[in-house]
């Protein structure tokens, strides 16, 4: 890429961050705020067209609302067969969002819309979540496409303007309309895993998370009522100190160990990475082949640390506390919100039930929140868990191409993302962007000064173009 053009990119991924797509706190109760809000959405798909004339002049655009916008991009053996069902020609979807999460400005070193550059890094909300993956693919697409590039089958992209609030009104009502349409996939591409940097212990190498697996999602409600009254008479058996009782019971209570397919897959794949020089990395090699045969070893040693003990087991995070909006008052409830991110293999009922058994008591109302939807986990077929479903040698290539480095491996992501939406019309569903992050930049997704990389992004440029000459 020379220098005219990738100052270009640069240009059109600044006006993308400076569009603020966050949806307010409160924007469903205040008419105008929503109103603005889905302004923005569709202001973004707007920039898109402006941004990528030679893209757009190919494909086939279908706006379904400011939450979701459609592209086609015709290939060669499908423009007039019908859509073949064989997985070497069903076409491939490519899946981001638009919307972000809001930004506490006062916490920011710069305005979270700026899209500020310095020191090689550009800042901005949405620069790590997801707007670089979709102006990444858009870039590689437009530069493709001016070549007079044409993909061998299909490839469709699906961009989402309510990911951050469940994909309701975007990729769920997408996926919908693709499933009217008898429109199939043969693997889609969202964001999720990374290329980690010292993600674990003893491991050097740079390691490309392929997300195969997703796990569910359950916020869960916790309800003592008592009556209310004034603070200077307590009754003898308080609300709040029930309330206190069932978290107590349930830290000590975490769900069980369990050691899934594609989870066994990413650590017997590490065993080889660990460096043996040392009697511990010896040790921690051994425990990484051998998960399922050392077993309670193997689980002491991965529940060190939160970021592997989360990819083995369904989690709970006591998150929220509800009492009294006043110091002088009883409260009439007193609440807790658990939230929960489920392995598969679990669901919403079996964990509902799990916690309602570890607490135990019957003054305590165990429910789903009433004010967030839930979601089962989505597991991957055998093949697919491994790393050997359809797109996974697409996907290493292109990785090879640009991260020549890194290591891919199978993963479970523990968030949730979009993908989940449309699983059903898919071969294999993969949740991964191209960066190269270590912890601490990690941290700045959802976070405050959240930002990308100039180095970074310009490889995830080169990584979807790689991606789509293969298709």
């Amino acid at each position: 890429m020379n220098t005219e053009t990738y100052n270009n990119s640069i240009e059109r991924f600044r006006g993308a961050i400076q569009i603020d797509t966050s949806w307010p706190e409160g924007a469903e109760k205040a008419q105008n705020e929503g109103q603005i809000a889905e302004q923005n959405l569709a202001q973004f798909q707007d920039f898109l067209v402006s941004a990528y004339p030679h893209f757009h002049t190919v494909v086939e655009r279908t706006l379904l609302s400011p939450y979701s916008v459609i592209y086609r991009w015709p290939g060669k053996g499908t423009a007039s067969q019908g859509h073949p069902q064989s997985a070497d020609s069903l076409p491939v979807l490519f899946l981001a969002h638009y919307d972000v999460v809001p930004a506490d400005r006062e916490f920011w070193s710069c305005d979270p819309y700026g899209a500020e550059i310095r020191e090689g890094y550009l800042y901005g909300r949405g620069t790590l979540d997801t707007k670089n993956t979709l102006i990444c693919a858009m870039e590689a697409a437009e530069k493709l496409i001016q070549q007079g590039f044409v993909p061998e089958r299909d490839i469709w992209f699906a961009f989402g303007g309510d990911e951050e609030r469940s994909g309701a009104f975007g990729a769920e009502r997408t996926a919908a309309w693709f499933k009217e349409r008898g429109i199939e996939f043969a693997w889609t591409l969202d964001e999720g895993s990374i290329v980690a940097l010292n993600q674990i212990p003893g491991v050097t190498k740079p390691l490309a998370l392929i997300g195969v697996e997703e796990k569910g999602f359950l916020d869960i409600e916790l309800l003592v009522e008592q009556a209310p009254g004034h603070a200077s008479r307590p009754p003898e058996k308080q609300a709040v100190a029930i309330l206190a009782e069932a978290l107590v019971r349930l830290s000590k209570k975490p769900f069980p160990y369990r050691l899934i397919p594609s989870v066994e897959s990413f650590f017997t794949s590490l065993a080889p990475l660990a460096d043996t020089q040392t009697s511990k990395g010896k040790l921690q090699a051994l425990v990484l082949s051998r998960p399922r045969l050392l077993g309670p070893l193997f689980f002491k040693l991965a529940g060190t640390s939160p970021a592997t003990g989360a990819l083995l087991r369904t989690t709970l995070a006591m998150t929220q506390l509800f009492g009294a909006k006043a110091d002088n008052i009883l409260p009439a409830e007193a609440r807790a919100i658990l939230n929960l991110r489920l392995l598969p293999g679990d669901t919403i009922e079996s964990a509902l039930e799990y916690v309602r058994e570890a607490i135990g008591m019957d003054e305590v109302l165990v429910q789903p929140s009433p004010y967030r939807s839930a979601n089962n986990p989505v597991p991957a077929d055998r093949e697919t868990a491994a790393g050997r479903g359809p797109g996974w040698t697409n996907l290493t290539q292109a990785l090879s191409s640009t991260f020549p480095e890194a290591v891919p491996l199978p993963f479970l992501v523990t968030a949730t993302t979009d993908s989940r939406h449309y699983a059903s019309l898919c071969q294999a569903v993969y949740r991964f962007g191209p960066l190269e992050l270590p912890p601490e930049e990690v941290s700045r997704i959802h976070g405050h000064d959240e930002r990308i990389s100039l180095e970074n992004f310009a490889k995830g440029i080169s990584f979807y173009e790689k991606l789509f000459e293969q298709l």
